[in-house]
């Protein structure tokens, strides 16, 4: 048994430190690395309305233990140079992910890149915000866009989301505290409207509450961008990167 225990551990040491190369494109038996590359660009506004900051660049997220390593020496500049920062005030911190699954992956990376403008852009508005009877704020908003889109909110300290218009009208967290809702439609929809309500236990300069609205182009000619397609295709053949162009603007309220 000792025996056994020691192999198990140096064969676990030895995967787990890159010394057996995990992946393979042979046809029979394909062991592929997943890799997410969203060019997207980035449009954060103030609580009154003003454009704080905008940026751009190419998203890159690896779904497996190895993170770039294994990629870095075929694209050198996805690298530990350009890890992802996380946006500490903004939920899911501050990028468009396409799932609720930052929990899972704490390395991501962020090459920059020139500003998309995809031909059908989202659009996010606030309709209406009214006081409620049981003296919360309900705040009305409509988005058209994409066919994929993700909402994400985050309520500041002293607000708490008490219901909202989707689903059974109960708001659920997901990992970390912040709320995510994706939304899909088929080729003709009409706009997007739905609502949320606030409960403000106690009023702050910096607002109630923020949210955020990512649009992801997943098909057609708006999928793609040039420096997307140029870098997708110097991925090695035992990769298989799903790349897409997508948009994110995130507001006060």
């Amino acid at each position: 048994m000792l025996s056994l225990t020691l192999v198990c551990v140096v064969t676990f040491l030895l995967v787990c430190s890159g010394a057996f190369f995990p992946y393979s494109s042979h046809p029979a038996s394909p062991k592929p690395k997943r890799v997410f590359l969203q060019h997207m660009t980035r449009t954060f506004h103030d609580l009154d309305g003003n454009v704080v900051k905008r940026d751009s660049g190419i998203w890159i997220n690896g779904f497996d233990y190895t993170g770039m390593s294994h990629i870095t020496p075929h694209i050198p500049e996805i690298n530990e140079s350009i890890r992802a920062h996380c946006e500490e005030n903004a939920p899911l911190c501050g990028f468009p992910w396409y799932l609720p699954v930052h929990f899972l992956i704490r390395k991501n990376w962020y090459l920059p890149a020139p500003e998309v403008s995809p031909g059908n852009p989202a659009h996010f508005r606030l309709v209406s915000k009214e006081q409620t009877p049981w003296d919360s704020i309900k705040l009305t908003f409509e988005a058209t866009g994409p066919s994929h889109m993700s909402f994400y909110i985050r309520t500041h300290e002293g607000s708490t989301l008490s219901q909202w218009s989707l689903g059974n009208g109960t708001p659920v967290t997901s990992k970390g505290g912040d709320y995510f809702v994706f939304y899909s439609h088929g080729l003709q929809a009409s706009a997007w409207r739905f609502w949320i309500e606030v409960q403000v236990l106690e009023e702050r300069p910096e607002g109630m509450v923020t949210v955020a609205i990512a649009a992801h182009h997943l098909s057609g000619e708006e999928k793609r961008s040039s420096q997307l397609d140029a870098l997708k295709d110097r991925f090695p053949d035992w990769t298989f990167p799903s790349a897409w162009v997508c948009t994110y603007s995130l507001f006060v309220f």
